[in-house]
């Protein structure tokens, strides 16, 4: 059936004022959010930087707004999140957003003579969720030149998330009264994914730095929640504007003689058939060392430390002698011992404690065997301290994933040292100066400020083969 003239003519008028409604809604709204195309490969890259104006280092820089173009649309608020601009604003920038363009749009004039540094943190990611991979920093001068003044170093931690870094400049300022807690940084910047940060573009002064775990990534610290790492000294560019080996050391990769106390270690331990006795290694354990470190766990504390002290005994029934054991109760219902003496290599050793003849009338028992000598090596080097302090130095050596092995050395001064009957693996190794001869690595305070005491890591693992010896081991201070 055919449309009549007059029908069309008052379908057109009748439906033509939504039709071109629908039209200029979609150009509308095409325009108002310029969104990523969909479709292709999925991409896992992180976004780049492909122009910003003005040019970085520009100097003599008087406009009102930086403008960064990225290689990929971007996600606002976490790039209004990861943006630090040091020295900060009088007033916080406004942002006008293209696709993949941002521009920092300043309030108010920026100081003249000044370096102004912007860092763009890991916390900024693409549209896709995409991630820096390390954070981006680029200045601008109001003055004729840009500061070149630089900081960099090493963070030691086990893990580099969300670390940042203050530096505060002592410069017309009361360094008593500089509270991370209260004062924002002049300069601040994170560490890339290997640990390392650094600052360039700095004014060449005297620094107070610090490194922060940033919890709650607002880049401020919050105590309590965030851990802070002091360093050993304050930063003096008296000769130099150029600062490296800053390093920082976080608690976490330094061997915790307090370990065995925790719940963690605790759980690791082994119960035998009926739940009495827990211990640090399994029964039959193979390859162990001929200086082992055993920990027994008596649960329900109900047994006689004066009974366990008479009736436990080390047997060595490869060469048919008993071994005689030292004793060291940890805790109430932990038990720390160890051999008076090495023990022989490829050796079976049955730990007992005959309980038979007391009102306890029971008998534990814990077979292992040690490891053959082609097994062991030896880890050997020197210090040397360049600051001629003459307390006593520290050095700790530890396996990876073993922590309750720690082995211990001090010397004095500029020394050799050697560890020996190590069994092979993957070895850490740091020293430190005990400066106020406590016995303990002091790590500082914030505020009041008081520096920590200095300390060496070696930086990358000692891996230790059987039958070999690591020498020439350096540790400078």
């Amino acid at each position: 059936m055919k449309m009549k003239n007059s029908d069309r003519y008052y379908y057109y008028i009748k439906y033509f004022p939504a039709v071109i409604f629908f039209y200029f809604s979609v150009l509308f709204l095409s325009c108002a959010n310029q969104l990523p195309p969909t479709g292709g490969d999925d991409d896992k890259t992180p976004p780049r930087v492909r122009k910003i104006i003005p040019k970085p280092n520009t100097v003599r820089f008087d406009g009102n707004s930086i403008t960064i173009l990225f290689d990929k649309y971007v996600d606002r608020r976490s790039f209004r999140e990861s943006l630090f601009i040091s020295p900060k604003p009088a007033k916080e920038p406004d942002f006008n957003w293209g696709g993949k363009e941002v521009e920092i749009k300043f309030t108010e004039p920026l100081k003249k003579n000044k370096t102004y540094t912007f860092l763009i943190s890991k916390g900024f990611k693409d549209f896709l969720g995409n991630f820096l991979n390390e954070p981006i920093q680029f200045a601008v001068s109001t003055g004729d030149s840009i500061d070149n003044a630089s900081i960099s170093g090493k963070v030691f931690s086990n893990s580099y998330n969300n670390i940042i870094i203050f530096a505060y400049s002592l410069k017309d300022k009361n360094d008593t009264l500089i509270n991370p807690l209260r004062i924002s940084p002049d300069y601040i910047t994170q560490v890339n994914e290997n640990g390392s940060y650094f600052f360039n573009h700095i004014t060449k002064s005297n620094y107070r730095v610090f490194a922060l775990k940033d919890v709650n990534k607002n880049m401020v610290y919050d105590k309590g929640i965030d851990e802070i790492s002091v360093l050993p000294s304050d930063i003096f560019m008296d000769t130099t504007e150029d600062i490296k080996k800053v390093n920082f050391l976080f608690n976490d990769i330094i061997p915790n003689e307090k370990y065995v106390y925790s719940s963690q270690f605790i759980n690791t331990l082994v119960p035998d058939t009926i739940a009495n006795i827990y211990s640090s290694i399994k029964n039959n354990e193979k390859e162990m060392p001929v200086e082992p470190r055993i920990f027994l766990l008596f649960r329900k504390n109900n047994f006689s430390k004066y009974d366990i002290a008479d009736n436990i005994k080390l047997f060595d029934s490869t060469n048919n002698k008993f071994t005689r054991l030292v004793l060291n109760w940890t805790a109430d219902t932990l038990l720390e011992l160890f051999p008076a003496e090495k023990l022989k290599y490829t050796s079976e050793y049955i730990l007992s404690i005959d309980l038979r003849n007391t009102k306890k009338n029971y008998y534990y028992k814990l077979n292992f065997m040690t490891a053959d000598e082609k097994r062991f090596g030896k880890i050997s080097g020197n210090v040397i301290n360049k600051f001629l302090i003459p307390n006593t130095i520290y050095i700790k050596l530890f396996q990876k994933n073993k922590n309750v092995y720690i082995y211990s050395h001090t010397i004095e001064s500029d020394s050799g040292f050697i560890f020996q009957n190590l069994l092979e693996g993957d070895y850490q190794l740091f020293s430190y100066i005990d400066e106020n001869n406590n016995g303990i690595y002091d790590s500082g305070n914030p505020y009041p400020y008081s520096p920590s005491e200095r300390f060496y890591i070696f930086e990358s693992s000692l891996h230790l083969k059987g039958n070999w010896s690591i020498d020439n081991v350096f540790i400078r201070f």
